[in-house]
């Protein structure tokens, strides 16, 4: 694991992975707007949007005119003709959020023309105005509603069995090691998750596709104390110890690559796999210089009591430690996706998979991540000391990422079932300004979306928010980008649509 996490050096040949072709050099995020990192919440189990980024009054009223729309979307835990006796204000009345009216904060307007407000989960969000005034809210959609096939789509933008089945992390860590620092250990992309529920596929979060097996971000998880204290290789021994075993490893590598050289001279032949192994021994020769990245006390366990419930908050610890990654001085993370598993497991797995009740598990899980998340943003008015190790949206683009969204119906009376027919992807700072804000798309009456982004375009606009050419063999195509005919109309239709410059 921590072998296959760490950096490598890549013997492929020819333009480097990412390199922009020289006919689009013209296409692409000028370098002041690109963002330099990127930090991606992944909002397992999905996320409702109708009391969250997309509310809109005049949907599913329980007085509208179609029968089978009444009581959805935002009224269908809320009746605004009697909405202190409403579920949805009683649970945020509990957690502290609100109380009898919603308190909804209008947002902008959607391709249909309608007035879209933000949900009162938001709470913790709508209270910074230098966040809201970089959100751009932009409508997705598919047709895979299990999480088994939703989750790699989501994080890879590739379907499941796909050989070209990379996460974002993957396609980073190979761009910024063939660009970055030949001398550099410590990885430049990682994951925290502890994997949830087996069948639900989110190892492809870690998935590297057509890439070297060396890409894989580095996995780490809430309670990390086993693997730091393995970089530390106490097996092995003092580090006159540990010099010679690695010494003996990689004469071990040297002779045998020997012996797949022609004539041994020059490179040898067919020997990927040889390869990444040398680098992997490389790699653990130099856990020492990732153990200094990673502080032990970051580590520390936060108990939290929010909505009546007290647990461990692994959101608060891996935030913490991923800000501390992103800003570090010397060997800053380029990636860092989080998979949240809340700060209480919902019915259905995740933090967000609320089949049998959604009101009080979403508004805890969200509202805890979100206020995790932005006690390491930077306000605008923050300086020196207390702006130190903080995130600054003009260089880090924030993603909200989800598998699908929840059904704009109740399901089992309190909870609401998968909806990837509807939802948000959410994009925070980077190379999201005042110009930039809004929403791209529409979501209709019935939950549906009618104008809408992908997830393969998706994640071809947070590559391009790097500067990163996502177009290649272990990338994408023009054909994962509609209505486009070659690389440059899709570069120019992903900026435009996802990050809204164009």
């Amino acid at each position: 694991m921590a072998a296959a996490g760490t950096l490598f050096r890549s013997s492929r040949a020819g333009a480097a992975f990412g390199e922009t072709p020289e006919p689009y050099r013209q296409i692409g995020l000028p370098p002041e707007l690109r963002a330099e990192n990127i930090l991606e919440v992944f909002l397992y189990g999905g996320l409702t949007t109708w009391e969250t980024f997309y509310g809109v009054e005049a949907y599913g009223r329980p007085d509208d005119p179609n029968p089978d729309l009444r009581g959805t979307q935002l009224h269908t835990f809320y009746n605004p003709a009697a909405p202190e006796s409403s579920l949805l204000s009683s649970v945020l009345s509990e957690c502290g959020l609100a109380a009898g009216d919603l308190g909804l904060v209008p947002f902008a307007r959607d391709a249909l023309g309608m007035n879209v407000s933000l949900g009162p989960l938001l709470a913790p969000l709508i209270a910074r105005k230098d966040v809201l005034d970089r959100m751009r809210v932009v409508v997705t959609r598919h047709d895979l509603e299990p999480h088994e096939a939703a989750i790699p789509y989501a994080l890879c933008g590739r379907a499941l069995g796909s050989p070209q089945m990379a996460c974002l992390g993957a396609h980073v860590q190979r761009h910024a090691m063939e660009h970055g620092d030949p001398g550099r250990a410590a990885p430049y992309a990682y994951t925290f998750t502890d994997l949830g529920i087996p069948g639900d596929n989110l190892q492809a979060s870690l998935a590297t596709g057509l890439h070297p097996a060396t890409a894989r971000p580095l996995l780490l998880r809430a309670s990390s104390e086993e693997f730091l204290g393995l970089l530390k290789r106490p097996k092995v021994g003092a580090a006159p110890e540990r010099a010679a075993f690695d010494g003996l490893l990689s004469r071990y590598v040297d002779q045998y690559r020997d012996r797949v050289r022609y004539r041994r001279e020059g490179d040898p032949l067919r020997a990927s796999r040889l390869s990444e192994l040398s680098q992997t021994i490389r790699a653990v020769a130099s856990a020492h210089e990732l153990d200094a990245v990673l502080d032990s006390a970051l580590f520390e366990q936060t108990v939290t009591a929010l909505c009546g419930m007290e647990n461990i908050n692994a959101p608060a610890i891996c935030l913490r430690v991923i800000a501390h990654l992103l800003t570090h001085p010397a060997a800053p993370a380029r990636y860092c996706c989080f998979i949240d598993p809340g700060l209480v497991m919902a019915d259905g797995g995740g933090g967000y998979d609320t089949h049998a009740e959604t009101c009080r598990t979403q508004a805890m899980n969200l509202g805890n991540t979100l206020t995790e998340l932005l006690s390491h943003v930077r306000r605008p008015d923050e300086q020196g000391p207390e702006a130190e190790g903080k995130l600054d949206l003009d260089r880090t683009l924030v993603i909200l990422n989800m598998e699908f969204g929840r059904s704009p119906g109740a399901q089992n009376e309190l909870g609401r079932n998968h909806w990837p027919y509807g939802y948000v992807t959410v994009y925070l700072g980077g190379p999201i300004r005042e110009k930039q804000r809004g929403i791209y798309g529409a979501i209709g009456p019935d939950g549906r979306a009618t104008t809408f982004v992908k997830p393969p375009e998706q994640r071809i606009a947070a590559l391009l928010a790097l500067g990163i050419w996502p177009f290649a063999q272990e990338g994408f195509g023009v054909s994962d980008v509609e209505g486009t005919r070659n690389e440059g109309e899709s570069a120019e239709a992903a900026l435009a649509r996802v990050l809204g410059h164009g």
